[in-house]
């Protein structure tokens, strides 16, 4: 399987992708679009300017980053067996991005909104409690901040 084909066994386009660049809402629409489709959910997590009380100003990320991308490739594939979604779209930026900026996009479509919803938040729920990515939190103040590791 690659980031944009079919996998074997699973009748849904797939694509993961970890990045430096800055992420499209447009292009994993594009992506997830299917005229089967009778809903698209596209989610998008992005740089807030507070965390635990504190003015953040910024968030770098960092990466395992080949164990990384075939944990995201694997968790697509996963989305799109456990849901019967037509189209899965799994992308994480890596370095450092500004308040607003989007952090993850995940975006799905299914031929009924349940199943979008479901594979949905299942992604993002997967992707951020199993794929060896982390945050470092940039305070206002001068001040960083792992989260977790406290």
């Amino acid at each position: 399987m690659d980031g944009d084909g079919k996998a074997t066994g699973v009748d849904a386009r797939l694509h993961s992708r970890l990045t430096h660049e800055p992420l499209s809402l447009d292009a994993a629409w594009s992506f997830v679009a299917h005229p089967a489709a009778g809903g698209v959910v596209v989610f998008a997590g992005t740089v807030r300017d507070n965390a635990e009380g504190r003015a953040v100003s910024g968030l770098t990320y960092e990466a395992w980053q080949e164990r990384a991308e075939a944990q995201l490739a694997a968790l697509a594939h996963d989305v799109a067996a456990r849901f019967g979604v037509r189209a899965v779209w799994l992308e994480h930026r890596t370095g450092a991005l500004a308040i607003g900026e989007s952090a993850v996009v995940v975006a799905v479509s299914a031929a009924h909104r349940d199943a979008a919803f479901g594979a949905a938040r299942y992604g993002i729920d997967s992707l951020k409690a199993g794929v060896p990515i982390w945050k470092r939190e940039h305070w206002s103040d001068g001040g960083v901040h792992w989260p977790g590791t406290d």
